[in-house]
């Protein structure tokens, strides 16, 4: 039966009862928690930082794991890792090693709900402009990280696409933390979700690339551009994102050479072209809220199995 120590905070987890249900499975299958870590066989962390200050309790036999969803609060790229020269072992469950977000749709099966109407096609197009919904960070100096000799990053990447457009009058940016005068408004005021609905209203394009970009790795970003009928500019490349959606359906940045060639083919998109995009987009969420059981079952259930099934292997080697 093995006793985790959760070191660090695990808001929005399994570890933390997001969804109900996540910690009776976890107890059902003998993952217990305790409130010291003396009293633990595993510590837990959502990075590596709240582990170190633990490391000398591997001389009493304790085990250390990784777990997150976040994409830069742990980037290695293997399920273990030596620390101290060598001398202690952390095991890793995270974006990268494909065994926390087990599909493009893991954490996100909520999100489909009522089948949404396809648009007519007399539809007209209101405005050309983008909506950016997004938090600086470090912006254009964002570290790259390479995977494979490739910048998976995504961080700077839309910081330049959204700096680019602001100056060019095609990009309304909201959200934290952007150079003075270029964000529109904190997007993050209030309750979040009905404030980026109520922004995404007034706009049809939208530009929602995740923090990173890898299998599986696909957030709440995309969908909730969908909902509210605003054309989704995505990052495809090194993802498995058209495993969902065909192509021709949302806006693929990794196929644009510059953010002024992106602009310009917006500009350029005729009402037809818009309407056949944005509902085939609308046509793969209508298959995912069809399919919203199967999802959560065979998505979040296989996360908590990778969970007990991590446990148990840390603890009997």
């Amino acid at each position: 039966m093995p006793k985790l120590y959760k070191a660090s905070n695990f808001k929005y987890t399994p570890f933390d009862n997001f969804v109900d249900g996540d910690l009776e499975y976890l107890n059902n299958n003998n993952i217990t928690f305790v409130d010291k870590a003396k009293d633990a066989d595993i510590i837990i962390s959502q990075n590596l930082k709240y582990l170190k200050p633990h490391f000398w309790r591997a001389l009493f036999g304790k085990k250390f794991l990784i777990w997150t969803i976040e994409p830069r609060f742990d980037t290695h790229f293997t399920s273990e890792v030596k620390e101290l020269f060598g001398l202690i072992k952390c095991h890793v469950m995270n974006i990268y090693t494909r065994d926390v977000f087990v599909s493009n749709v893991t954490f996100f099966t909520g999100i489909f709900g009522e089948h949404l109407h396809t648009l007519p096609q007399d539809f007209k197009l209101k405005t050309k402009k983008t909506i950016a919904l997004m938090s600086y960070y470090k912006g254009l100096n964002s570290e790259p990280l390479i995977k494979n000799g490739v910048n998976i990053d995504l961080i700077g990447l839309r910081s330049k696409i959204c700096i680019e457009g602001y100056k060019l009058g095609v990009v309304d940016v909201f959200g934290k933390g952007w150079p003075d005068g270029i964000s529109k408004e904190d997007s993050r005021d209030g309750v979040y979700f009905y404030r980026k609905k109520e922004l995404m209203a007034d706009y049809q394009f939208n530009l929602c690339f995740e923090n990173t970009a890898t299998h599986n790795y696909m957030t709440e970003k995309i969908w909730d551009s969908i909902l509210t009928y605003c054309l989704p500019i995505y990052y495809g490349k090194h993802t498995n994102a058209y495993e969902l959606f065909p192509e021709n359906s949302f806006i693929d940045y990794s196929k644009f050479d510059s953010p002024e060639a992106l602009f310009q083919f917006i500009d350029n998109m005729s009402d037809a072209e818009y309407i056949e995009r944005i509902n085939k987009c609308i046509t793969v969420y209508n298959t995912l809220c069809d399919k919203r059981e199967e999802l959560i079952k065979n998505g979040r259930g296989k996360v908590l199995e990778n969970i007990v099934a991590k446990a148990n292997a840390i603890v009997a080697n």
